[in-house]
């Protein structure tokens, strides 16, 4: 006893205070003290600077740097505004056994457009080989600052990692345009708790990503690539989300100026790298209001692919200002290995969320393992359209238990069995469900050649569904078919339309007229690039071609009237010239024979 007594009297002589059992060292003195059982450091004392001028990054990693990481250290955060940039550096690499304790008032800033990554290193592989025991207490990371016209990025990008837990803590409009606030990665007990996620203003195509990914060790999964990490392709898992708000930047109108970020998910799992199945998932008791409308056919704010054991249970998710997505939770079965189980969606509230398609939708691709052991029960739903499915599913949903969610609005009655459906992308309603009205005051339709082809525009497949029929005709409806899943990038194209929901294309996945046929807006796709010039000459036709109505693959599509042989005489003026060029690059040529008002290929003549 007397030797402990001597020994922190030692470090007092050091500048060192104590409290609570720890040894706090106002003056970042440490010397031999290592060996004590945790010690603080005053961030300002340790050379960081809360004037919103001086940039921090450099700072605090060596801070973090200077102690060993056997030894917990807290990090006391003085009020003050932190400048974090990325001049110097990309990513401040966390260590084990850190907690960062903010007082009231203490900020981490980033704005310029700037992005800074909080890593979690992981130099070998398995569960053990990144850090651990890092707490984040009453923390503020704000993003843009209010004169910015960019968005400026703070970022979590755990890997490997363990027993890592955010508190109290805020993410103010710091959300990468095509990531995440935390990117969990292949890592385990990660707790995040009364804490605030703020704004959401992602980059056109990106508009599914969520504030919380949870996903598996894999580089593609990682929103910082750190250097010298090692990847196995571990799922997560023991991923507590707790009493949490998800909100919108409003204006001083009440309407939304940046949308709540999506709450929690991940979207992908990889044919590499992959060893097990995410699960045991615990969203629970947290707030989300208004998030970004996800339209598109299989958009979901809150979605998963191959879980088990996930827990969406006592949270209230609001609808203010926005309008609704097309389902607001979805989870999808697309590998064969997998079964997807203890699947729980209980004693949430959705309020005015008005989704297009519905609430829950459960679904697995041909040939994909089961579904199984599903709950969703107790869950309460307001609204003024009561006719909305709440759960649907494109297999058998005998076997769930489905039970006592209640809807209240204009007429209040609980969700009975005819709204659980089994469903093809809703070929296949609840019973009470109506066809669909005609809607479209005009619609007008050009048929023309079926070989001609057009490509995916980019992200068109994240963005766009297909359709049955053109949106707003009589009883059109989603296609059974995925866009999303397909690999294809060249599409055939033998129709297309004007009407009062927009342009649209009839499109084939094959060149063969007997595959099926779906419509898709016209934005979607992307027409070969088409250079027309005066071009003045007589010539000699010479070989048998189709006459068409414009260029072949115009993105008004030509049509067949004809052919060279059978209606143009021998000797022809052409007055324009076309040059087509393909994706590839290639170039063909095209002439116009006013005479006739047609096109044709260059090669039919001499």
């Amino acid at each position: 006893m007397q030797k402990i007594v001597k020994y922190i009297a030692a470090l007092l002589l050091l500048g060192a205070t104590t409290a609570g059992g720890y040894v706090y060292f106002d003056q970042g003195h440490l010397g031999n003290a290592q060996a004590a059982s945790g010690f603080t450091v005053n961030a300002k004392n340790q050379g960081m600077v809360g004037n919103d001028k001086t940039d921090n990054s450099p700072i605090l990693q060596k801070l973090l740097d200077k102690y060993n990481e056997e030894t917990p250290m807290t990090i006391h955060i003085p009020k003050g505004t932190y400048l974090f940039t990325d001049d110097e550096m990309k990513a401040i690499q966390l260590r084990s056994n850190v907690t960062f304790n903010f007082d009231k008032g203490a900020i981490f800033q980033i704005r310029r457009g700037d992005r800074i990554a909080f890593a979690y290193p992981s130099p070998g592989t398995g569960y053990d080989a990144g850090v651990h025991d890092v707490t984040w207490n009453n923390a503020t990371f704000r993003g843009t600052h209010p004169s910015a016209n960019v968005q400026s990025v703070f970022v979590q990008s755990i890997h490997h990692a363990s027993a890592v837990t955010f508190n109290k803590s805020t993410f103010y409009n710091a959300s990468s345009p095509t990531g995440h606030y935390i990117d969990i990665n292949g890592s385990h007990n990660i707790h995040i708790k009364n804490s605030v996620f703020k704004g959401f203003n992602p980059k056109k195509g990106y508009e599914y990503k969520e504030a919380i990914q949870v996903d598996y060790s894999n580089s593609k999964a990682m929103s910082y690539h750190n250097s010298g990490d090692k990847y196995d392709g571990l799922p997560s898992y023991n991923i507590y989300v707790s009493n949490n708000q998800f909100l919108p930047l409003s204006r001083s109108t009440g309407s939304v100026k940046s949308y709540a970020p999506n709450p929690i998910g991940e979207h992908a799992v990889y044919t590499k790298l992959f060893n097990g199945t995410i699960h045991d998932i615990y969203f629970k008791g947290n707030y989300v209001q208004d998030a970004r409308p996800l339209v598109e056919e299989d958009g979901a704010n809150l979605h998963f692919v191959a879980v088990s054991d996930l827990y969406i249970e006592n949270n209230t998710f609001e609808n203010k200002t926005v309008l609704g997505s097309g389902n607001y939770i979805r989870l999808y079965n697309t590998r064969e290995d997998i079964t997807m189980k203890n699947l729980n969606i209980k004693n949430n509230k959705f309020i005015n969320l008005n989704p297009d398609n519905r609430y829950v939708y459960f679904e697995k691709n041909d040939g994909a393992g089961d579904i199984t052991d599903v709950t969703v029960t107790g869950n309460k739903i307001t609204s003024s359209k009561n006719k909305i499915p709440f759960v649907l599913a494109n297999f058998s949903t005998a076997d769930m238990t489905i039970k006592d969610n209640k809807v209240s609005g204009k007429s209040s009655a609980s969700v009975k069995s005819g709204d659980v459906a089994n469903t093809s992308f809703l070929r296949t309603l609840a019973a009470s469900n109506k066809k669909r009205k005609q809607t479209n005051k005009v619609e007008k339709y050009y048929s023309d050649v079926a070989s001609q082809y057009a490509y995916f525009t980019k992200n068109a497949k994240k963005t766009n569904a297909l359709y049955t029929h053109i949106k707003g005709h009589k009883n059109w409806e989603y296609a059974a078919k995925k866009l999303k899943d397909s690999k294809a990038t060249k599409v055939y194209v033998d129709m297309r339309a004007d009407a009062s929901s927009g342009k649209w294309y009839r499109i084939r996945f094959t060149s063969s007229t007997k595959s099926p046929r779906y419509w898709i807006r016209a934005s979607a796709l992307s027409f070969d690039k088409i250079e027309i010039s005066a071009y003045n000459k007589e010539l000699t036709t010479m070989q048998n071609y189709p006459l068409y109505t414009r260029v072949f693959n115009d993105p008004l599509l030509a049509k067949t009237v004809g052919t060279t042989a059978a209606d143009l005489p021998r000797t022809v003026t052409v007055s324009k010239r076309a040059v087509k060029t393909t994706q590839s690059g290639s170039t063909s040529t095209y002439y116009y024979i006013p005479s006739k008002k047609v096109w044709t290929r260059a090669v039919a003549f001499y």
